[in-house]
């Protein structure tokens, strides 16, 4: 890492998706049926759809099934063990989970804070063992909270020990909270490849 300030920096804070990880979500499809894929994207995924419910946790993996069901002839149970294996595919970042590991190794505190599905919390921490790594976990569907800046500001209340934004060092991809943690604060690196991150 090259930032000239990483010594005064006493927490990491981590985002997931395009960051920990660049997988997707529901990548396997059951057997005969190809329009699985386009039903997932077009019905879940796209701009206008459910997701932002199933990221505030209005909505769970049961909701987003009976969506997939009207598309897909499966019976629900089916539809439900699809999504759940199509969870257990993703994998992470080397780069960036190495250097999230040697944080923690370092006595720095880790934090990550994502913007996710009930899914998130239920397969991919306890697959990953992300726990083991990262001292708090805060996703949105949990919290029913989609900003950001809240879950930050939660996360250093559990961290403690003087803990903030004024030593805290925030990779994410994407310019917006990057920003958002700079004017509170904080160092942030726009996460974009990982020239930053290899050790």
């Amino acid at each position: 890492m090259t930032f000239s300030n990483l010594a005064d920096i006493r927490c990491v804070v981590f985002d997931f998706g395009l960051t920990l990880s660049s997988d997707h979500f529901f990548t396997i499809a059951p057997a005969g049926y190809p329009q699985w894929h386009a039903v997932i994207q077009e019905r879940i995924f796209r701009q206008d759809s459910v997701v932002i419910p199933w990221m505030t946790g209005d909505l769970g993996l049961s909701d987003i099934a009976e969506i997939v069901s009207q598309h897909i002839d499966l019976p629900l149970p089916v539809i439900v063990d699809t999504m759940e294996r199509g969870c257990t595919h993703m994998s992470l970042n080397p780069v960036v989970w190495k250097f999230a590991c040697a944080q923690r190794a370092q006595g720095r505190k880790t934090a990550l804070v994502t913007a996710n599905m009930d899914v998130f919390t239920r397969i991919v921490v306890p697959l990953h063992h992300l726990d083991n790594v990262f001292d708090v976990i805060f996703n949105t569907s949990d919290y029913h909270e989609l900003r950001k800046e809240v879950l930050w500001d939660r996360a250093f209340e559990l961290l403690g020990d003087g803990i903030s934004y004024a030593n805290s060092l925030l990779i994410e991809d994407g310019p917006k909270e990057p920003a958002l943690f700079r004017a509170r604060g904080g160092v942030a690196y726009h996460y974009e490849n990982d020239d930053l991150v290899r050790q």
